[in-house]
């Protein structure tokens, strides 16, 4: 059985392909020309160069496969043409689906989003019945992703073999972007004081959700969403993991959200003026986090087997991967995540 990943270079994507390839599949990789593939050097894998946005490298990158998984997607929280994250998340979603129906994929599983569901408000978890709540932050990756998964859900009722996986959080090695979660490890980990605002977020061993895909491609019930996470964490939980797993305790300043979506104007501007990339946050982004990114991931565990790694475990293999690439530079935490990596893994 040949399956075809979408965005196997990336974070989850790669994951998604070694899960795939531990039980046995033949796997077609695609990535974009000039992507970085640091993430699938050494697997094998049948590499693909094709855009999900251009149907005919589309078609070729997909012929004679048996399943596809469709992880590509744009996931950044500003871009200088916000109409990019239409034209990959929507119409390239678009793409994936048509070509599929036309070609005899058996199955497409779909990588959505928690941002389809999340923003129930404070202390509420999603769960997959929640409507889309994350309007109101006008930010374009919630709204496309909530788009795209209307597509699938709509193919599905039209007799397509679609299923919807939707990763909360996702942590641990790989995380080339980094993703914002990665980012606030980062940070944690460079700065002497962490100032965030009080929010609660569900997290997942990036590992269990490329698992719960290969598992819903297996056994998901077609037209059905699988919210892939684990455990909901406040950041100061997440910061008291770190500090554990660092040894040192640095403190955590809550900022209140008004004053968080006054300050986020910065960096966005910086972003907007000055180095048009990817702002570390954004007021859209406040407003998400103060919604609530909490769920209640269930269903998966219950028909899916979703696996529940420890969130700990996750975050020092993040933490590991991270120091290996280059990301962290001090030669004390350096060494500290050396001793880590020894008692994890000898």
């Amino acid at each position: 059985m040949t399956v075809l990943v979408t965005g196997a270079a990336g974070f989850i994507g790669s994951h998604i392909v070694r899960q795939l390839l531990k039980k046995n599949y033949q796997v077609r990789a695609m990535h974009l020309p000039n992507e970085n593939l640091a993430n699938l050097q050494g697997l094998p894998v049948e590499t693909m160069s094709a855009d999900i946005t251009d149907l005919e490298s589309l078609k070729i990158a997909m012929y004679n496969c048996d399943y596809v998984i469709h992880a590509a997607a744009i996931y950044k929280l500003w871009l200088p043409e916000p109409e990019k994250m239409d034209r990959v998340n929507i119409q390239g979603t678009k793409n994936v689906l048509q070509l599929a129906k036309q070609l005899g994929v058996k199955r497409v599983v779909f990588t959505s989003s928690i941002a389809r569901f999340a923003g129930q408000g404070t202390g509420i978890n999603a769960t997959e019945s929640s409507p889309f709540a994350l309007g109101p932050a006008r930010n374009p990756y919630p709204i496309s992703k909530a788009a795209a998964h209307e597509l699938a859900v709509e193919a599905a009722k039209n007799g397509q073999d679609v299923v919807i996986c939707a990763p909360t959080g996702p942590i641990g090695p790989g995380d080339v972007a980094p993703t914002p979660t990665g980012r606030f490890i980062l940070a944690f980990a460079r700065m002497p004081i962490v100032a965030v605002p009080d929010i609660s977020i569900n997290f997942a061993d990036v590992r269990d959700i490329a698992e719960g895909h290969v598992l819903a491609m297996e056994k998901g019930i077609s037209g059905e969403s699988y919210l892939l996470g684990h455990q909901n964490l406040t950041i100061r939980q997440l910061a008291e993991t770190l500090s554990e797993l660092i040894g040192v305790r640095k403190p955590v300043v809550w900022v209140p959200f008004a004053v968080s979506s006054l300050w986020s104007h910065m960096p966005l501007l910086y972003s907007q003026i000055v180095s048009r990339k990817d702002p570390f946050v954004t007021p859209c982004a406040i407003h998400i986090a103060k919604l609530g990114l909490m769920a209640d991931c269930s269903k998966a565990v219950c028909e899916l087997g979703l696996p529940q790694s420890p969130i700990k475990t996750a975050v020092a293999d993040a933490l590991i991967w991270f120091a290996q690439q280059g990301f962290i530079q001090n030669p004390r935490l350096k060494s500290r995540i050396e001793e880590i990596q020894t008692t994890l893994y000898g």
